[in-house]
């Protein structure tokens, strides 16, 4: 997608449940990486993603076909699905979008927010589910300056990749 003669790259950002602090660092950190090092090259990675869980059920075919439009989506998961497991869901489709060749899908990586203390099955059986997916990059981190500084570095990693494929302006 071309606007103003920048290459456009959707990145939807997942955080469902207590994470509004982890949204706004992975919105914050994608912005930084777009004025040091993408805007250069005529690059922008674009935040897409709901900044409340309640707004998922209202809006599920609209978020869905947001997630086929991205090139990368970012999951970070602490201890929630958010409501009906559509979180779980979109995170699936994003899955299936990646595997589609027809779809921008380029990759999926996940933030697991460290939680010492869990014990419930449930979420334990989640946070095991999404380590162990296929073709998804995992990372844990402990607080959002960890989060920062990892997200920094893969959006730089995908910044390369694109330049790297004929992207933006080259110099």
């Amino acid at each position: 997608m071309m606007t103003h003669g920048f290459d456009m790259y959707r990145v939807f950002i997942s955080t469902p449940g207590d994470l509004q602090r982890e949204q706004e660092t992975c919105r914050a950190a994608i912005g930084e990486v777009n004025e040091k090092e993408a805007m250069p090259h005529k690059i922008l990675l674009v935040s897409v993603g709901l900044r409340e869980d309640g707004q998922i059920e209202g809006f599920r075919s609209a978020v869905s076909e947001n997630v086929r439009q991205c090139t990368y989506y970012i999951q970070i998961f602490q201890d929630d699905w958010g409501p009906k497991n559509l979180f779980r869901k979109m995170f699936l489709l994003a899955a299936d979008c990646r595997d589609d060749t027809s779809l921008p899908m380029r990759e999926i990586v996940v933030g697991l927010k460290d939680a010492p203390r869990e014990s419930d099955p449930d979420i334990l059986a989640f946070r095991k589910e999404l380590e162990e997916q296929q073709n998804v990059r995992v990372f844990h981190f402990e607080n959002v300056e960890s989060l920062a500084e990892l997200l920094r570095k893969v959006c730089g990693e995908w910044l390369l990749s694109i330049v790297a494929a004929g992207g933006g302006v080259q110099g």
